[in-house]
């Protein structure tokens, strides 16, 4: 008979069932003394990469992108056995400006760009050539978008084009705005081309981040993860400084390590007996918010699968049309079209009812497509979350709250955390994967912890 115990297992709750959760618990549960629990409140993983159904066929909520320069996330795609599902499509993107749709892919398609004339439209590519140049984001961090854009694109191309774009991204937030934002989104997206006159690819997965997500819950389910949906953590429990459990509704489930992917100023609500310093941290981070009605179209509206707008009357942000990019099949052959709306935390669009937007944004549309045939509408779905874009003034990189929490026990990770990084699926995988290190590297020093008394 043997009697040797096994050595005691971590137990690991990871709060928070989004992408960066779910690569969370994936990743750690391949090795074989944790035992790990994932909780998220909503109904299916994903958070805001979660899908919508719709006539027997998963959707997207939100519009989102793999890019092919996007490797860790095509990492764990190939590592989680979905490869086979991913595809690469050729992507065109255009500009709405004074009324008019222009092509805004090649060269030639800005050096002939209307809006501008040539001395413009040579320091707009200027502009891109100097984001690609310039590797050191910190030079950057402490100057304003307004003033880089200006110093490089000059004063008219910001009014013309910089200009409207940050006002419709941020809505009334981006003059505090630092470069970095900019300087990202432009390395990010010259990323997709291997060279100035390369075509522009980006990827899909079918069924969207639901296929990955869905292959990394079953692996993790394999490996012996809880996986908890429509489950609300009411309070990180901490004791004499350590985090030692999470309170459900049903009760305290007791953890050794703690691990938060939710926005900062949930996480702040959970999290009562903690530093008043640090909850006040949590709290103060502001976040844009997003009403993103879907168009669902028998018929493709537009070649793009991005049409900016500089329009400043137009109420959305640009017109995502993204079964240019996915392929209608995978879809039941409707055509997506998104209109976003980034509000800031003050605006009261966001609480406007459904048909209040619909009323809205088709005026709107229809002004921009007046030859559009509204029978061609299925359904118009408008979907809405609070926290997406997180805020960074300037000059505020230091305050960012670092991955190991003044808790004992008690780790996090969210978007406000990635900069200069965007809130992307790829550099929330990367983050997690920074989370892991640090949980991992404290694990030697780790010594089981009594279940605490409910």
């Amino acid at each position: 008979m043997n009697n040797r115990t096994q050595p005691p297992r971590m137990r690991v709750a990871v709060v928070g069932g989004g992408i960066m959760g779910v690569t969370l618990a994936y990743k750690l549960s391949q090795r074989d003394d944790l035992d790990i629990t994932i909780y998220e409140r909503g109904g299916n993983l994903g958070g805001l990469a979660a899908f919508m159904w719709y006539d027997g066929v998963r959707m997207d909520r939100f519009y989102h992108t793999i890019l092919s320069s996007d490797l860790s996330m095509q990492a764990l795609i190939q590592e989680s056995g979905v490869a086979d599902r991913l595809h690469f499509t050729e992507t065109k993107q255009g500009f709405f400006d004074s009324g008019q749709i222009y092509p805004f892919n090649t060269p030639i398609d800005l050096m002939t760009y209307p809006p501008l004339n040539i001395f413009q439209r040579f320091r707009l590519g200027l502009q891109v050539l100097y984001a690609q140049l310039e590797s050191d984001w910190r030079k950057m961090d402490n100057v304003s978008v307004e003033d880089w854009l200006v110093k490089v694109s000059g004063r008219a191309v910001y009014e013309k084009v910089w200009k409207p774009l940050l006002r419709a991204k941020f809505d009334t937030a981006f003059t505090d705005v630092p470069a970095t934002y900019i300087w990202s989104r432009l390395k990010r997206m010259m990323g997709t081309r291997q060279g100035v006159t390369s075509k522009e690819m980006m990827c899909f997965l079918e069924n969207g981040y639901y296929t990955l997500i869905e292959a990394m819950a079953e692996q993790c389910v394999q490996r012996g993860v809880t996986i908890c949906v429509d489950t609300a953590i009411e309070q990180i429990v901490i004791e004499n400084g350590r985090a030692v459990g999470v309170r459900t509704p049903d009760g305290l489930q007791p953890f050794d390590v703690v691990i938060s992917t939710l926005v900062s100023p949930l996480l702040a609500k959970l999290i009562p007996d903690a530093p008043e310093a640090f909850q006040r941290q949590l709290a103060e981070q502001e976040y844009l918010g997003v009403l993103c009605p879907v168009l669902i179209l028998k018929q493709q509206l537009i070649p793009y699968y991005v049409l900016n707008i500089t329009d400043e009357t137009i109420p959305f942000t640009g017109v995502v049309e993204t079964t240019n990019l996915i392929d209608p099949k995978y879809v039941k052959n409707y055509h997506l079209v998104y209109l976003p709306k980034y509000v800031a935390p003050d605006n009261p669009m966001y609480q406007w009812p459904d048909d209040q937007v619909k009323n809205e944004w088709m005026k709107h549309f229809l002004k921009m497509f007046p030859d559009f045939d509204e029978s061609q509408i299925v359904d118009f779905i408008v979907q809405r979350a609070r926290y997406v874009e997180p805020i960074r003034p300037l000059g505020t990189t230091d305050q960012i709250p670092h991955l190991k929490t003044p808790v004992e026990g008690l780790y996090m990770g969210n978007t406000a955390m990635i900069h200069p990084d965007l809130g992307n699926g790829d550099a929330a995988a990367r983050f997690a994967y920074r989370i892991i290190d640090q949980v991992l590297a404290d694990l030697p020093a780790w010594t089981p912890q009594p279940v605490p008394v409910a």
